[in-house]
């Protein structure tokens, strides 16, 4: 096995075990913030611009965002483990 191999064996086995450690369900804008590594007013920005990861209205005034959409939200923007 060369060494790019085993590498990207290393990668995929980093991605696996990062993937079992994220939460499932669903935050609030301060939890999706915080599980990015932004701030609120960035991701209310990103929105604001037509961009950011999915999200579902709860309630009058709040958003909920899923992990998993989060996770393909970082994965698209190039930030994915």
């Amino acid at each position: 096995m060369s060494t790019a191999e085993i590498e990207e064996l290393h990668k995929r086995l980093r991605r696996l075990e990062q993937a079992a450690a994220r939460p499932r369900g669903s935050t609030n804008m301060a939890g999706a913030a915080a599980y990015l590594g932004c701030s609120r007013e960035w991701l209310r920005l990103e929105h604001v611009a037509g961009r950011g990861p999915k999200r579902r209205r709860r309630g009058a005034r709040g958003w909920d965002y899923s992990y998993d959409d989060l996770d393909r939200y970082r994965e698209a923007e190039g930030d994915g483990a």
